[in-house]
Order: structure tokens, then C-alpha cells, then sequence
């Protein structure tokens, strides 16, 4: 059974998914930088660039965003146009738009531009897809153009219908907003992960749903109701509580921040991440086994393929992956590497793509990269290292000095304390970070001093307890 904990702090808000307890599955959501790929704008064009088949557009950001035009278009500078995000802005350059928008359901996604039907190829069973195609069909006499996702598998026809009329509904409001005022505007907000993963993925696998934030717990019961009520009994509400820690959440992801991972055989993996292509190198470290030499290199092969596939999804680790198995000579034990990865990839919702192994035993993995990994979030470079180590971020002394601040809340009486870190990271939490260590003192009624210790580790906090309550 699968247990999803949807953690909400100040400057983030992670979603863990656990099968069996065990964390299989991790979004982090940065407060401080919210996302807008999904989010349709009225925009305004800018300038037109007939060289290149694109123009900016204002969409209300301080950069313009880039829109590539078909040869034959005719839009032109000061018109108005309804766009979606296709791409974060990066850097210097602002974001990057669709003309075909979409919007994505429980069961199909809705693209209000064109009549087709499509399915998800990961839909695979012949007698599935005719009766899905069928079910559409008969309901869809608007030919509004859908895609069949991978969740409509097994629904019946009433569900599949009162998806397609949620989206119907949600796009005739997005259009009447449209024609509203003027200049640019945000007409529809994509649903954050955590929620946009219990609406897709709730179950009746799924045990649990458990979060410690009030106003996530409403919207999540508002979702819940619309997929089928009795799922709300699902859902918990452990108040401010560092739900992470109850479910030993934390230290999974330690785990996965670090380069080395254990196999349950003893062998290892190593993973190394560079700025062009992560690289996995598997080793049979304490395994040795009781049979020969090479049956022992299959079964931790064999063990690192399913792991890996594994780390993948949970670091959220996309572009090009080398993988360098250790080498064997039979040709059948290969094939089997080779189609065990292929088939543990296939459970990713992400789509991947499995290339052959050469006879040095490496092989390229291609992942789609949608969003960062997750130590983007939690590590830095080292600047003292060369680029060669890492350190925990700002980020993560931000979230750690809250939890800190929820133990102290719950646990004592204490209104007032100072906290002890690196003077090197107060230094960096001084000038970027202070608005957000007055609002978690504010949340939870505590009053936060910082000081800097040159001495300390650069991850470790020191609390000193300065003002106790009395009762009087």
C-alpha cells in the first residue's frame, strides 16, 4: 500500500510517495520560485520576428516571452493571443509559449485547437484501447480533441465523461476571462505537484495521504470529493507536526544525495552526475556469492538494473545517462539486463529510451528532462573544492532550521532562541533569506536570533534556549 506525505514549510513544499514505507517517489516545490509551465496568460504581442518564424510576447513578466510561429501566420505586433507556458524562463531568456493549450484531467487531456483522438502509447493491450477509443467516440460529439491518458485505463464510460465536462468547462471559463479587459492576464493556474499528484494518482492502493498544512488539507479534500469521496477518508491532517521525520522521510533522502548506494547483495552503485550526462557505475563490492565468478557479476547486474531505474525516478535525473555495467560475456545474460531495465523504466511516467549494451558493458539511457533533480534543491558546489564536492544548500538550512523551530514548539515552552550555524551560510541567509526566518517565527509564535560560529560545521545548528514562559 502507498502512503503519500505532502510536507508544507515556508520556503518549500515536498510530496513523498512510500510503497511499503519506503520512499519511491520525491517532488520539491520552491516556494520562493513558483513554477509556470501550464499556466495560460492573455498576452499581448510585442515584436514580431518574420526572420525566424517566432515573436515576444507580454504575458505580465518582467521578460518577454518567446513564441515560435508556423510560416504561415498572421499575427501580428499589439494583438492579443491566449498562450500556455511551454518552458520556465532561464536565465537571460524569458519563457517559452504555446499557441496550442491544453488541459489535463484525471483521464484525458483537453486541446481545445484540434479534433483528433489520440491515446497513451503505454496503453498497450489491444482490447483496453479499442474499448477506450469506442467509450470516447460515443461520447465525444463535440470532436473536441483528446488524449487518452494512462490512468483511463479500466474507467468506465461515466467517468471518462465527467472528465471530458470538467475540462469543457474549465476551458469556456479561461475563454470568457479572455475576453475580459485588457492587457495581460493570468487566465488559469496549473495545479501545484502535490496536488496534481493526488488528483492523477489516488487510489485505491493508496493508504494514506497525510499533510501538515491546514489550507493543503481543504484543497485536497475539495480534489478528493471530485474523484470519489470516499477517498477523503484518506486524507490526515497532522497540523505543523514535522510529518517527515514521523515517517522516517528524511533520512531516505539523505540517502539520495548521496553518490554511493548500497545493493542489498553488497554490491554498490556509484552516481555521478557532470553538466552534460550522469554516469553509474556498478561494482560487486562485498558480493562475492557461492557460484562462479560470472553468475555472481549477473545477479548484481540484474539487481543494479532495477535499482537504477529506481534512482532515476527518485532523483528525477533526465537527459543522458551512461551506465556501466560490469562486463559479462554471455550474450543471454546481456539481453537480460538490457530488457529488465527497459522493463523497470516502463513503470516511469517519464518517458525513456534504452539503447544496447556494448561489449565494455555501458549502456545510454535517454530520460525527458522536465524539471531539476532533486539535489539542485538540497546541495550546492563546494566553493572551496573546485566544483569537485558538495554542500547543503541555503534551501536546506532554511527547511532544517524550521523543523528545528516545529520541535521546539511542540516540545517546550520556549518563546524565544537563538540558533548557532556557520558564519559562512548566516551570511548567505542574511542577505536573501531574513523575510523568511521572520515568517517562521511568526507561524509558530517564536522569536528566531541568528549567530554565526566560524567554528561550526557548515550543516550543523546549535540551539540555545533563551526565554522561558512561566505561567502566572
Amino acid at each position: 500500500m502507498d502512503k503519500i506525505i505532502i510536507e508544507s514549510l515556508i520556503s518549500s513544499q515536498k510530496t513523498a510517495v512510500l510503497e511499503d514505507d519506503k520512499i519511491k517517489e520525491i517532488l520539491i516545490e520552491d516556494k520562493l520560485n513558483t513554477k509556470i509551465v501550464s499556466n495560460i496568460y492573455r498576452g499581448i504581442v510585442k515584436k514580431v520576428l518574420p526572420g525566424i518564424d517566432a515573436c515576444f510576447v507580454d504575458i505580465g513578466f518582467e521578460k518577454l516571452a518567446y513564441l515560435q510561429l508556423h510560416k504561415d501566420s498572421v499575427i501580428k505586433s499589439g494583438q492579443e493571443i491566449l498562450v500556455q507556458i511551454n518552458k520556465e524562463a532561464i536565465g537571460t531568456k524569458g519563457a517559452k509559449l504555446n499557441l496550442e493549450v491544453s488541459l489535463a484531467g484525471r483521464y484525458v487531456v483537453y486541446i481545445p485547437s484540434n479534433e483528433r483522438v489520440t491515446m497513451s502509447n503505454k496503453i498497450t493491450e489491444e482490447k483496453e484501447r479499442f474499448r477506450l477509443k469506442k467509450i470516447v467516440n460515443s461520447i465525444n460529439k463535440d470532436k473536441l480533441g483528446l488524449i487518452i491518458r494512462t490512468e483511463a485505463q479500466g474507467v468506465s464510460k461515466e467517468e471518462l465523461e465527467a472528465d471530458i465536462e470538467e475540462l469543457k468547462a474549465k476551458y469556456n471559463i479561461i475563454e470568457k476571462e479572455f475576453k475580459l479587459g485588457i492587457g495581460p492576464k493570468l487566465l488559469y493556474k496549473e495545479l501545484d505537484f502535490a496536488s496534481k499528484y493526488v488528483k492523477d494518482n489516488v487510489n485505491e492502493n493508496v493508504e494514506k495521504i497525510i499533510t501538515n498544512s491546514t489550507e493543503k488539507y481543504d484543497e485536497l479534500k475539495v480534489i478528493l470529493k471530485s474523484v470519489n469521496k470516499d477517498y477523503v477518508n484518506k486524507l490526515i491532517l497532522k497540523e505543523n507536526e514535522d510529518i517527515f521525520d514521523i515517517y522516517r522521510v528524511e533520512g531516505q533522502i539523505e540517502k539520495c544525495l548521496n553518490k554511493k548506494v548500497w545493493l542489498k547483495s553488497g554490491g554498490y552503485l556509484i552516481i555521478e552526475k557532470t553538466e552534460a550526462l550522469t554516469v553509474v557505475d556498478v561494482n560487486t563490492g562485498k558480493f562475492t556469492g557461492s557460484a562462479k565468478l560470472s553468475e555472481t557479476v549477473y545477479k548484481t547486474n540484474l539487481e543494479a538494473a532495477i535499482e537504477i531505474a529506481r534512482q532515476l525516478k527518485l532523483r528525477d535525473i533526465g537527459g543522458i545517462i551512461i551506465i556501466d555495467f560490469i562486463d559479462m560475456s554471455k550474450k543471454e545474460y546481456k539481453d537480460n539486463i538490457i530488457n529488465t531495465l527497459d522493463n523497470e523504466l516502463k513503470k516511469d511516467k517519464r518517458k525513456s529510451e534504452v539503447l544496447g549494451m556494448t561489449r565494455l558493458g555501458l549502456v545510454e539511457v535517454a530520460r525527458r528532462r522536465e524539471k531539476d533533480s532533486i539535489d539542485k534543491y538540497y546541495l550546492n558546489e563546494c566553493s572551496y573544492c573546485d566544483g569537485n564536492a558538495h554542500t547543503k544548500s541555503a534551501n536546506y538550512m532554511i527547511d532544517k532550521i524550521e523543523k528545528e523551530i516545529i520541535r521546539v514548539s511542540q516540545h517546550t515552552s520556549y518563546k524565544k532562541i537563538k540558533i548557532q550555524l556557520n558564519s559562512r551560510i548566516l551570511q548567505v541567509i542574511k542577505t536573501d533569506f531574513m523575510e523568511i526566518i521572520k515568517k517562521i517565527g511568526k507561524k509558530y509564535d517564536i522569536i528566531i536570533e541568528l549567530e554565526g560560529i566560524s567554528t561550526l560545521n557548515y550543516e550543523e545548528i546549535n540551539i540555545i534556549y533563551n526565554t522561558l514562559l512561566t505561567n502566572n
